[in-house]
């Protein structure tokens, strides 16, 4: 997957949902496009389970943003990260940046030191924010700028002018540390309809976009607010059933984005989504790394 410009588009999810209790009968009627399966079960618990093993051969989708405005960077980097399982969106505004490092889990942050205003602000951010402040940091730099980039904690440096024999190499090495940070976080991008409600109050779709076995990352027209209780349905992609969780509202940006930290799940929605987190999280262990030599990361 190459750089791409601008958010990803979102799919409108037309399904509707129930179940038993206050969601009354338990029933899925999900839109035909989207949906071949019924909804699954979904599941919590606060102790880490252990995740079995299954072999699945699927690539890995890696998340990243590339902030950089230089035509001849992102020329580079595009053929690049074509090779890899990277979605990264382009950002060549410091407020846009800022935003993404803050409220988007990024497992690659990509900054061109020499191409863009106040990198360091942008590199800071993204290391003082919850969901990214373990996400490998590559810096594009030249000898005026190694130092800055060192000291603002890069993990990998590509040196310029650009060269792509090099900065394939560097990407190669900065890759196997962003499926080490994913398997230790045992987190999930997904793109999943679902249909929350605040407990008191209103019901309405949202799209999940992350899963890990404490919570869920979810994007809405709904502006939630942080220590909201909230309960919510959805399914996993491959499997049956309808999975339900309550939970409280850990995180919000303003916009529709938030976070979700599971306190129930019934157990057989938890035991399914161990389950469905065990073959996920294997693609990261059997995720192949491209050949050849790599450089030793920054320390």
């Amino acid at each position: 997957m190459g750089a791409q410009t601008g958010c990803p588009c979102r799919e409108h999810y037309s399904g509707k949902v129930s179940r038993s209790d206050e969601w009354g009968r338990r029933s899925v009627l999900p839109n035909r496009r989207q949906c071949k399966t019924l909804l699954p079960s979904v599941a919590f618990g606060y102790q880490r389970a252990l995740l079995s093993k299954v072999m699945i051969n699927e690539q890995v989708r890696l998340d990243g943003l590339l902030f950089s405005s230089d035509t001849q960077v992102l020329g580079v980097m595009n053929q690049i990260l074509d090779n890899f399982a990277i979605k990264t969106e382009v950002c060549g505004e410091l407020d846009s940046a800022l935003d993404a490092v803050t409220h988007r889990r990024l497992d690659a942050v990509i900054v061109d030191w020499n191409g863009v205003h106040d990198p360091n602000r942008v590199v800071r951010a993204a290391r003082k924010s919850s969901p990214n402040s373990n996400s490998t940091i590559v810096a594009m730099v030249d000898q005026s700028s190694e130092a800055f980039a060192l000291l603002a904690g890069a993990n990998f440096m590509i040196h310029k002018p650009m060269d792509l024999d090099h900065a394939r190499r560097c990407m190669r090495a900065a890759y196997g540390t962003m499926l080490q940070n994913r398997r230790r976080a045992a987190r999930v991008p997904v793109d999943l309809p679902g249909v929350v409600r605040v407990v008191g109050g209103a019901r309405f779709e949202a799209r999940i976009s992350d899963i890990s076995i404490g919570g869920v990352a979810l994007h809405s027209e709904e502006l939630l607010q942080v220590d909201q209780k909230v309960t919510a349905l959805f399914t996993l992609p491959g499997t049956r059933g309808l999975i339900y969780l309550s939970g409280v509202i850990v995180n919000a940006d303003g916009k529709g984005r938030a976070g979700v930290r599971f306190s129930f799940i019934p157990d057989e929605d938890l035991t399914l989504l161990q389950t469905w987190l065990a073959s996920e999280l294997n693609k990261l262990e059997n995720a192949e790394m491209p050949v050849g030599d790599v450089p030793d990361p920054v320390h």
